[in-house]
């Protein structure tokens, strides 16, 4: 049984190995009360292996900062605001209508759970069939 379990435990770390490698996505999410939305995801940022979770968290939470303007969803990029473009990416996926929730910052790495990185938007989101607009009470 012992051998059965080393032999195991050899496979999962060669597999593990064998992946290539090892990179980090950096995501937004919006909660609900039934559900978890990734709302725009960032480019992907280099770390040097997959046991560096502190460097994955702060390469993304630097991205997240200079992308959005330190998570300002009524930042102008490229023409539109940061919440436009969460909007019409919802929009995209048939969620045509966000109130009042804020937009949450996390990180994955190597294909391991999705990690929050302590920062959340400045304001809540709020969407109306693909625009962006400002939340009322």
């Amino acid at each position: 049984m012992k051998a059965i379990i080393l032999a195991l435990a050899v496979f999962g770390v060669a597999y593990v190995s064998s992946q290539g490698e090892p990179w980090c996505r950096c995501a937004m999410f919006v909660s609900s009360p039934h559900a978890e939305w990734m709302v725009y995801e960032l480019p992907e940022v280099p770390i040097t292996d997959c046991e560096s979770h502190n460097q994955c968290k702060n390469r993304c939470t630097k991205e997240f900062n200079e992308m959005t303007n330190e998570m300002d969803l009524w930042s102008t990029v490229s023409n539109a605001t940061v919440g436009q473009y969460i909007c019409e990416d919802l929009y995209s996926h048939f969620i045509f209508f966000i109130h009042n929730s804020y937009v949450h910052a996390y990180y994955e790495m190597c294909g391991g759970p999705w990690e929050y990185t302590g920062l959340d938007s400045q304001q809540m989101l709020c969407c109306d069939r693909g625009e962006h607009k400002h939340c009322i009470s």
